[in-house]
C-alpha cells in the first residue's frame, strides 16, 4: 500500500523544482511524498496576509487527507510570514526544522550556504545569529529565479562551501539554506569530506517530518 509506514504531504512554490526530489529520495521505504503548488508571490513575502492565508488554507485541505504530517516548503521569506503559516495548520516549516536539528546536535556555529544575491544571503545571516548561533562565514551563487536555483548542480553547491574551507573548519556545522536547491548528493559528499554535520532545509524538513511519523532512518549529511 502506498504511504503503508506514513505519507508526507508539502506545499511547493509553483517554480520550485528540486524539493520534492530531495524528499522523494530520502524517504525510506513505505513513506510517500504527496505535493500541490501554490501561486509563487514577489521577492516570496506575500502582500496581502488574508490572500496568502486563504490560498494556504485551500493547499492544506487539498493534502491533509492524504497526509500524516505535511511540509510548507519555502524557505526565503518566511521570517516575517510565519504567524500566518501557523494560524493555518501545524505545518513543519523547514528554517524551524533545522534550528531544531542544529540543537539537538548541540551545534552553536555554523558556516551558511545560500542560493541567493548578497543582500538576501545576508538576511540569512542575521536571521541566525539573531536565533543565538555564531556564523563563522557565508557565501551565495547570486540567483534570484526558482527555477534558476533549482537547476544549480551538486558540484556548483560543493565548491560553493569547500572555497571557504578556512571559514567552514571553524564551524561544527554546515547550513545550506533554500527548498529551491537539490541538495541529496551534496550532503553526503560533504559530510564525508569536512567530518561534520551538514543540513540542508530539505533534509531538516524530512528530518522533523520522520520525527513527527515516529520513524527511524538516516538522513543524508545528519
Amino acid at each position: 500500500m502506498p504511504g503503508g509506514r506514513g505519507r508526507i504531504g508539502v506545499i511547493v512554490p509553483a517554480n520550485n523544482a528540486s524539493l520534492e526530489y530531495d524528499l522523494w529520495r530520502m524517504s525510506p521505504e513505505g513513506v510517500t511524498v504527496h505535493s500541490t503548488r501554490t501561486r509563487p508571490t514577489r521577492g516570496c513575502e506575500p502582500t496581502d496576509p488574508e490572500e496568502f492565508k486563504r490560498e494556504l488554507s485551500l493547499a492544506y485541505d487539498l493534502l491533509r487527507e492524504v497526509s500524516d504530517v505535511v511540509i510548507y516548503g519555502r524557505t526565503y521569506g518566511t521570517h516575517r510570514h510565519v504567524s500566518y503559516i501557523k494560524e493555518v495548520a501545524d505545518l513543519v516549516i523547514p528554517e524551524e526544522a533545522v534550528e531544531k536539528v542544529l540543537r539537538k546536535l548541540g551545534v552553536r556555529r555554523i558556516w551558511i550556504g545560500t542560493p541567493y544575491v548578497k543582500q538576501r544571503t545576508l538576511e540569512e545571516v542575521e536571521y541566525w545569529r539573531s536565533r543565538g548561533f555564531q556564523v563563522t562565514g557565508y557565501d551565495g551563487l547570486n540567483k534570484v529565479k526558482g527555477v534558476d536555483i533549482s537547476n544549480t548542480n551538486t558540484f556548483t553547491i560543493y565548491r560553493l562551501v569547500k572555497r571557504h574551507l578556512a571559514e567552514v573548519v571553524q564551524a561544527e556545522a554546515v547550513y545550506i539554506a533554500c527548498t529551491a536547491l537539490a541538495t541529496y548528493d551534496v550532503l553526503s559528499y560533504l559530510h564525508e569530506d569536512l567530518g561534520m554535520p551538514v543540513i540542508s532545509e530539505n533534509s531538516g524538513a524530512m528530518f522533523e517530518a520522520l520525527e513527527r511519523l515516529k520513524i527511524s532512518h538516516r538522513i543524508p549529511g545528519i
